[in-house]
C-alpha cells in the first residue's frame, strides 16, 4: 500500500470564473475584429495542404483546444484562492472582484454520487476606491445544535483588502463585518482551531499580518460575534431594516520590531519553557546579574519570515498585553458616546447615505501596536523568505524562500534541521496520518496513545511534480506528474467553535490539503498510510509492504518461468517478518491462475516447515493452521488429478466385434442429428463443463480442512456446479 492522488471533486465554470475576474481578455481588438471579418469573407487557406498529413491537421486542432484552457490557468494562477477545510467552499478573487463557488452533488452516470462546484455569487467586494483583495480565508463554524455530527452549520468568508480593512462575509455574499485593524495592507490571514488536545495551549484563533504589525484575535470572541452579526442581518432583513450593531470583539495587536521585511508568519501558540531554558533566556537577555522567576512564563510564540533575519521568532509573555475592543478603548470604556458604533468602533453594517459618505470621510480610530521585538532569528543577508506553513503537531515548520529551497524548522528549538533544493516557487502542505491498531507493533503496548506521523507535501509548478515527503528525516515516499497549472490548497485549520465537549461523538469530515488542476478543474487530495513513516528500527511493516508489491507485481507478469516464480515467491514470503502480510502474500500466491500447482505446493510446504522449526510461542496459530490446511488441499488436488489422468500403458488389441460397433455408430450418429435439427424445440439449456481439469485456484476456494474434516464453502449457486 503507498500514496494514492485521490480526485474527490470537480470546479465548473472555470470559464466563467475567468471571464468574470478578466473582462479585458474577453473582447478582442478592433485589429482582431477586422482581421476575423476579412477571413470570413475571403478563402482559409491556413489548412491547405493537411490532406497530405491528415494527423498533423488532427494535432493542430488538438492544440488549439488546449491552449484557452491553458491560457485560463495561467490567469487564474494570479488569483487569491482559498478553500474550506470541508472542501464545500471555494472563493477565487482577483483585485476587487471575487466568485464564491458552492459544492453541489450529483448522480454520475455509473450511479455513484459526484460533488462538484459551481458559482453561487459573485460581486465586488471593495469599499474604498483603489483597494485590492490580498488574502482570503474560509472558516467553517461549527454548528452548537446537539444533532449536529461534525458538519459545519454555515462558513464564514474573511477578506483581508490593500487598504488595511478586514472584511467578514456569508457564502452568499452578504457583508457582515468590517474593521480597520492597521493602516497598512492585509499580508496574510491565518487561522488556528481547536484540535484533540495532545499539545496543550492550542487554541482558536485569527490572525493577521501586516508589514509591520501582527493581529491576533481570540477565536470564541470571534465564533460569538460572527453568529450574532449573522443572525442581526437575519433579523435586520426580516423587519426591513439595514442598520446592524455588531457586538465588540477582543484581539491583540503586536508591533513587530527588529526584522526588516515581513512576508509571512506563523502562530505557534502558548508555550512555557523549561527551567534551564528559561535561565538560559534570562542570562542572555539580562546578562550575568538578571533576575530569574520562580516558574517559566507562559508565552505566546510566532514566527514569520522575510529578510533581515532570514526567519524570526517573537514571543509575547501572556498578560503582558491586555486585549483590545474593536468598538472601545479600555482607556476611555465609561465615555460611551452615541458615535460609539460609527467612528471608534470601525465596523460597517448597513448606514444610510449621509452615514455612508460621513464614514468615507473620516476614516476609523485605529489603536497603537504593543512594541514586541524579535528574540532571536536565522540570518542569512542573501536568503528572502517567501511564505511558512506549519505542522499540524504545532512542532515544524517548512519556509520557501526565494533561491528555490525548502527549509524544515524546528519550532521549539529554532533551528533548520533539513533543506530541499530545487524547488522554486513551492508551495507546501502537510498531511499527518493516524496509527490504526492492526499497525501496531507488537512490542507496543495497546494502552498507549495512538501515534501520529507528519508528512510534508511539495508541489513544484517549474517541474508538474508532486512529491510527498517523510519528516524529520525521512526519505520521499511518494511522486505524482500533476502538471504545470495547478495550486496546492492547505488551510491549516478545521471547524471553528469546536470544544472538547461539543467534539465528543463526532466524526469531522475535512481534508487536509487539495491540490486544483486549473486546466480540467480536478480536486484531489493525498493518501498517505502511517507505515511509510516507520523506519526498519522501529518497524519492519515498510519493508514487508514492499515485498508484497514486488510479489504481486511478479504475479501480474504473464512471461515468468515457473522455476523463476518458485524461488521468487519462496523467498519474498520467507522474508516478510510480519503475519498478516506473510498470510496475505501466500493468499495472493494461492489465487493467482497461472501458477503451475507444483511451485504451490513447494512454497506453502517449505513456508510450514518455517514456521515449525521456529518457537511455538513465536509463530502466529493462525497462520500455522491456514498453512497446513492449505499443503493438505493440495496433496488432495495433486491426487484427485492423478486419478484422472488417463492410463497410457499398453493394451490388448480391440476385438473385432468392437470395431465393428464403433463403424456403425459412426454411421448412425450423422442420422440422429439431422433428426435433432428438424425436431428441434426452444428449451432451456445447460452449459457443459469444460473438458479441462478444473483449476487449482477453484478448488481451495470451494473447500477448506478444518480440524481434520474436509469441508465445502458455500458459494453462490453459480459457483456450485463446477465441482459437480
Amino acid at each position: 500500500m503507498s500514496c494514492n492522488l485521490l480526485e474527490f471533486g470537480r470546479v465548473q465554470e472555470l470559464k466563467q470564473v475567468r471571464e468574470f475576474l478578466f473582462p479585458k481578455h474577453n473582447n478582442s481588438g478592433p485589429v482582431e475584429k477586422k482581421a476575423q471579418a476579412d477571413n470570413d469573407l475571403t478563402w482559409d487557406d491556413s489548412d491547405w495542404g493537411s490532406w497530405e498529413n491528415p494527423d498533423n491537421k488532427e494535432v493542430g486542432a488538438q492544440a488549439d483546444e488546449e491552449e484557452p484552457h491553458e491560457q485560463s490557468a495561467s490567469l487564474l494562477q494570479d488569483c487569491v484562492l482559498s478553500l474550506s477545510p470541508c472542501s464545500d467552499l471555494m472563493v477565487i478573487a482577483q483585485e476587487h472582484k471575487a466568485a464564491f463557488l458552492a459544492a453541489k452533488w450529483k448522480t454520475a452516470e455509473n450511479g455513484q454520487e459526484e460533488m462538484t462546484l459551481t458559482v453561487t455569487w459573485s460581486g465586488t467586494l471593495s469599499i474604498e476606491e483603489g483597494e485590492c483583495i490580498s488574502s482570503v480565508v474560509c472558516i467553517p463554524l461549527a454548528s452548537q445544535k446537539r444533532s449536529s455530527t461534525g458538519r459545519p452549520d454555515w462558513t464564514c468568508i474573511v477578506v483581508g483588502f490593500s487598504s488595511g480593512y478586514v472584511q467578514f462575509y456569508t457564502e452568499s455574499g452578504v457583508l457582515l463585518l468590517a474593521q480597520l485593524l492597521h493602516e497598512d495592507p492585509v499580508l496574510r490571514l491565518k487561522c488556528r482551531t481547536y484540535e484533540i488536545p495532545r499539545h496543550p495551549g492550542v487554541t482558536e484563533q485569527l490572525s493577521i499580518l501586516y508589514p509591520a504589525a501582527l493581529v491576533t484575535i481570540d477565536g470564541f470572541s470571534l465564533f460569538q460575534s460572527l453568529r450574532a452579526c449573522r443572525n442581526q442581518v437575519a433579523r435586520a432583513a426580516a423587519a426591513g431594516s439595514d442598520v446592524i450593531q455588531p457586538p465588540p470583539l477582543a484581539y491583540k495587536k503586536w508591533g513587530l520590531q527588529d526584522m526588516d521585511i515581513i512576508t509571512d508568519h506563523a502562530s505557534i501558540g502558548v508555550t512555557t519553557m523549561s527551567v534551564f531554558d528559561q535561565m538560559k533566556n534570562a542570562s542572555s537577555l539580562g546578562g550575568f546579574h538578571a533576575s530569574v522567576k520562580g516558574s517559566p512564563p507562559a508565552m505566546s510564540q510566532y514566527i514569520t519570515v522575510g529578510a533581515g533575519p532570514y526567519s524570526g521568532f517573537f514571543y509575547a509573555i501572556e498578560g503582558s498585553s491586555q486585549p483590545l475592543l474593536s468598538h472601545v478603548a479600555l482607556a476611555v470604556a465609561s465615555k460611551l458616546t452615541s458615535a460609539l458604533f460609527n467612528a471608534a468602533s470601525g465596523w460597517l453594517g448597513w448606514k444610510s447615505k449621509n452615514e455612508e459618505e460621513s464614514l468615507q470621510k473620516q476614516k476609523p480610530k485605529v489603536e497603537p501596536a504593543t512594541p514586541l521585538p524579535v528574540r532571536f532569528g536565522l540570518p542569512d543577508s542573501r536568503r528572502h523568505g517567501e511564505s511558512i506553513c506549519l505542522s499540524p503537531c504545532n512542532t515544524m515548520a517548512a519556509v520557501t524562500d526565494d533561491f528555490g529551497r525548502v527549509t524544515l524548522l524546528d519550532v521549539a528549538r529554532g533551528i533548520a534541521i533539513r533543506m530541499w533544493k530545487g524547488y522554486r516557487d513551492a508551495q507546501l502542505g502537510w498531511v499527518q496520518v493516524s496509527e490504526t491498531r492492526g499497525e501496531r507493533d507488537s512490542t507496543t503496548s495497546p494502552s498507549m496513545p495512538r501515534r501520529h506521523a507528519q508528512f510534508l507535501v511539495i508541489y513544484a509548478p517549474r517541474r508538474g511534480i508532486l512529491e510527498v515527503w517523510g519528516t524529520q528525516h525521512g526519505p520521499r515516499v511518494g511522486a505524482f506528474t500533476v502538471g504545470k497549472h495547478c495550486r496546492l490548497l492547505y488551510a491549516g485549520h478545521r471547524l471553528m467553535g469546536v470544544n472538547s465537549v461539543t467534539s465528543q461523538g463526532w466524526q469531522i469530515h475535512t481534508q487536509q490539503l487539495c491540490l486544483v488542476d486549473l486546466v480540467n478543474g480536478a480536486m484531489r487530495t493525498i493518501s498517505v498510510p502511517f507505515h511509510l513513516a516507520l523506519s526498519d528500527k522501529k518497524s519492519e511493516r515498510a519493508k514487508d509492504m514492499h515485498l508484497l508489491r514486488r510479489l504481486t507485481t511478479l504475479l501480474r507478469s504473464r512471461e515468468v518461468e515457473p522455476a523463476l516464480l518458485e524461488s521468487e515467491a519462496q523467498s519474498a514470503i520467507l522474508d516478510i517478518k510480519h503475519p498478516a502480510i506473510k498470510k496475505q502474500a501466500l493468499e495472493c500466491l494461492l489465487s493467482n491462475k497461472n501458477a503451475p500447482v507444483s511451485c504451490l505446493t513447494s512454497v506453502t510446504c517449505t513456508l510450514l516447515a518455517n514456521l515449525k522449526e521456529q518457537d511455538a510461542e513465536a509463530v502466529d496459530e493462525s497462520l500455522l493452521q491456514f498453512c497446513s490446511s492449505q499443503c493438505k488441499l493440495l496433496q488432495l488436488y495433486t491426487d484427485v488429478q492423478l486419478l484422472q489422468t488417463p492410463d497410457t500403458s499398453p493394451t490388448a488389441p480391440e476385438h473385432s466385434s468392437f470395431q465393428s460397433t464403433n463403424e456403425d455408430l459412426a454411421q448412425v450418429g450423422p442420422v440422429l442429428q439431422r433428426y435433432t435439427e428438424m425436431n428441434s424445440r426452444p428449451s432451456v439449456s445447460f452449459a457443459q463443463d469444460s473438458s479441462g481439469p478444473l483449476p487449482v485456484r477453484t478448488f481451495l476456494a470451494h473447500l477448506e480442512w478444518v480440524n481434520g474434516e474436509l469441508r465445502v464453502v458455500k458459494q453462490p449457486e453459480a459457483d456450485s456446479t463446477q465441482l459437480g
